[in-house]
Formats: structure tokens, C-alpha cells, sequence
């Protein structure tokens, strides 16, 4: 086999392939050039490059129409995570856990209405709707505002996530002190403890990197909305972190498939 063979067969190559025949691998490829693509522009531009500036600029919109044509149907599954939320029985939860719930129903529900807008505005590039300037301009607005308050309360159900999660760990750490003096099978009783133990990890890692990445995304329709005045630079490399981060977890997700 010659080295143009092993590069082409190689198994990280063959995974890559299958995660870009994926639409979420796609569209988290998408995004990442998207927003390098905003990072190079802006620091062209400001270096007087102004032709290799327009170039990346006109990237970065081609990938941004790209990512909206594979979202078209993306607002369902968000309302079918809503439907399923507000169909869990709260009662008996912790106020924290309660509060966790409630802000993920919004959450699906903001994002439901931010791609669902976001659908229109590229049926309007695409020159299939005729509206106005005007009611462009107040559909894209609206379309900012549902993404931003989504990543907000996405903010607030992950804190209390994670309070709600600190007050489960003391509770397993109180059972594992009583265990450890009543139980009889002293060895079958800590295998369980340490598979607890290793499922509360697992979801409190899981909870920091969301709050992570919305800590991040938050600036993005912030900054489109004019709540905050960051340079594209800055804002480019906030969407290049969580859209790197999205990446890796997609690529973890096909790999344990």
C-alpha cells in the first residue's frame, strides 16, 4: 500500500467522511468555517487586504445560506423536545430541577421560532418569498431576539442544572456513608456507588459544556441586535470555540456509534 493509499484509507479519514454524510456533521463543518472565515475577513480587512477581506466575507455568507437551507426542518425537532418536556410530570422535583425544566421548554420554543424565521429570511434570498424591506428587516429582528433570549434562558436552566445536580451529589455522598456501615456485600455495594458516581460526572461535564458554549454564543445575536459592540473579530472566535466544541461532541457521538 503506498502512503497516498494509507492517507486516503486511513480510519480517521473514513470517520470524517461518514460524519460529513451526516446533515449535523455538515452543518457543524459549516459553521466553523463560517466564523474562521469572519475572523480572517475582519483582520484582512483591518490589515488593508481588502480583496483576500471580500473573498472570506462572501465565504462566510455562501456557508451561512448553506447552514439555513439544512435547518429548514430542524424547528420540528425542537418542538417535539418541548412536547416531550412539558409532558414530564413535575411533581416531587426540586425547585432548581423544576426551574431547569421550565427554562428548557422555553429554550425549544425560542428556537423553534428563531429557525422557523430564519427558514423564511432564506426562502426570501432565495428569491421564493417577495416581502419588503421593512418586513425583512423586523422578521430578522424578531429572529435575533428568539436565538438570544434562547440562549438566556438555555443559561438559567443550565445554573440550575448544576445546583440541582450539587444537592443530588451530597445526597449520594450521605447514602454512600450509610452504606458503607449497614451494607453486607461490601464489594457489590461500591461497584454501584462508583457507576453513580461516574454518572454524575458524566452529567455534570455535560451541563458546564453547555453553559460554556451558550456563554460564548450569547455575544453573537447580541452583537447582531446592537446590545453589545464587539468587533467581528472577537465575535468570529466566539463562534469558532462553540462551533469547534459542537464539532467535537458530534465527532465523539459517531464514534461511540
Amino acid at each position: 500500500m503506498t502512503a497516498v493509499d494509507a492517507l486516503i484509507l486511513h480510519p480517521k479519514v473514513t470517520q470524517s467522511l461518514a460524519l460529513l454524510a451526516t446533515t449535523l456533521g455538515r452543518d457543524k463543518v459549516y459553521r466553523l468555517i463560517q466564523y474562521v472565515s469572519r475572523v480572517v475577513a475582519w483582520s484582512a480587512a483591518r490589515n488593508g487586504h481588502l480583496d483576500l477581506a471580500s473573498r472570506f466575507d462572501a465565504l462566510k455568507g455562501a456557508l451561512g445560506q448553506a447552514r439555513k437551507v439544512m435547518r429548514v426542518f430542524k424547528p420540528v425537532e425542537n418542538l417535539q423536545a418541548a412536547v416531550k418536556i412539558a409532558e414530564a410530570p413535575f411533581k416531587g422535583y426540586t425547585g432548581a430541577e423544576h426551574l431547569a425544566q421550565a427554562t428548557q421548554l422555553t429554550r425549544q420554543l425560542c428556537y423553534a421560532t428563531y429557525l422557523t424565521l430564519d427558514s423564511i429570511i432564506w426562502l426570501q434570498f432565495a428569491k421564493f418569498l417577495r416581502l419588503d424591506k421593512d418586513k425583512m428587516a423586523r422578521i430578522g429582528r424578531v429572529s435575533q431576539k428568539a436565538w438570544f433570549y434562547g440562549i438566556l434562558f438555555s443559561l438559567v436552566s443550565s445554573a440550575a442544572s448544576l445546583v440541582n445536580l450539587r444537592a443530588q451529589s451530597r445526597r449520594f455522598a450521605l447514602q454512600a456513608d450509610i452504606a458503607r456501615d449497614d451494607e453486607k456485600d461490601a464489594a457489590a455495594a461500591e461497584a454501584d456507588r462508583r457507576k453513580q458516581g461516574r454518572a454524575l460526572l458524566t452529567q455534570r461535564q455535560t451541563i458546564i459544556s453547555q453553559l460554556v458554549t451558550d456563554v460564548f454564543d450569547f455575544w453573537l445575536p447580541a452583537n447582531n441586535l446592537g446590545y453589545t459592540h464587539l468587533n467581528d473579530g472577537i465575535v468570529g472566535t466566539c463562534g469558532a470555540i462553540t462551533s469547534y466544541i459542537a464539532l467535537q461532541k458530534a465527532w465523539a457521538k459517531h464514534a461511540r456509534k
